[in-house]
């Protein structure tokens, strides 16, 4: 699962992506519309400036700002600057390979095996969306709990 932090930054940069353009975004007003501790989102929106994907002025009229379009920045972007890996495990990390213990060796390991296609795939999907491309919410199913 992504991690709460991770959930947080695409909320963030969802919200950056829908005012592309239009100047600084306050830290008050994304942490109150994507209902996002500030001092939390401060310290995510430090660390993507530190990636270069987002710039910040500040002051009065300060705030945070996409500094790469919206077009340019891919939801598996994202995920593995906040994340690190789309691996669910880490012999299948492309950047961030370990080997597993208490496991089989890799080239045994039918588990892997499935795991690389997983991560494969899953980087392909996320790979494929833009943060520009639009996304419409699904309503929740009737019994499913909202987190």
């Amino acid at each position: 699962m992504l991690s709460q932090k991770t959930r947080y930054a695409i909320r963030a940069m969802q919200h950056l992506a829908d005012h592309y353009g239009q100047g600084p975004v306050q830290l008050s007003e994304i942490a109150a519309a994507q209902k996002i501790p500030a001092n939390f989102l401060t310290v995510i929106l430090s660390e993507l400036s530190r990636y270069g994907i987002v710039d910040s002025q500040r002051g009065k009229d300060g705030g945070y700002w996409l500094a790469i379009a919206p077009i340019d920045i891919t939801y598996g972007d994202l995920i593995r600057v906040m994340r690190g890996s789309l691996a669910l495990v880490p012999c299948a990390s492309r950047f961030a390979h370990e080997k597993c213990r208490n496991c089989l060796e890799e080239g045994d390991c039918r588990t892997r095996a499935l795991m690389l296609q997983v991560r494969d795939r899953t980087a392909e999907l996320l790979d494929s969306i833009r943060l520009s491309d639009r996304i419409d919410p699904v309503p929740a199913l009737e019994g499913e709990e909202e987190s």
